[in-house]
């Protein structure tokens, strides 16, 4: 189970308090919105945009500073290299499947067990394999991309 599926909007402030962050409002509204979102891949704008149905103050800058000190935690796993970043709630090794037309990212499960080739020069903290392509709907849809 990942870190973030523990944690409940009741036990995240002590969370932030083991890790010397305040529990702000703020923060406790991008936990939730990445709470919800589980299994999507939101977006900065994503999580910003449901974080402003509760605070119309906020910035989309304090949520892109608030999704990386959660990615600095283990809370979520930053995916660079897309289109825009994007956010994963689950840590533990997985693939992504990446729709080349609509951007769509999929898990995909690996096998138990698995471990980055031989050779890393240090110590690795997340695996991710990537694999890109035109998704199932898109395929339906007859949109294949370039």
């Amino acid at each position: 189970m990942d870190l973030i599926e523990q944690l409940t909007t009741e036990t995240f402030p002590a969370f932030c308090r083991e890790h010397g962050l305040k529990c702000t409002v703020q923060r406790l509204a991008v936990f939730s919105a990445v709470r919800q979102a589980m299994g999507r891949h939101p977006s900065v704008d994503g999580i910003w945009a449901d974080v402003k149905r509760t605070i119309p103050t906020v910035t989309r800058e304090s949520v892109y500073r608030i999704l990386n000190e959660f990615d600095g935690l283990g809370l979520v796993a930053r995916l660079d290299a897309l289109s825009s970043a994007r956010y994963d709630t689950s840590c533990a090794p997985h693939a992504h499947f990446i729709c080349e037309v609509c951007g769509d990212v999929m898990d995909h499960a690996l096998p138990d067990g698995i471990t980055p080739p031989g050779g890393v020069p240090g110590e690795w903290r997340h695996l991710e394999l990537r694999v890109t392509g035109v998704c199932g709907k898109c395929l339906k849809l007859g949109r294949k991309g370039t």
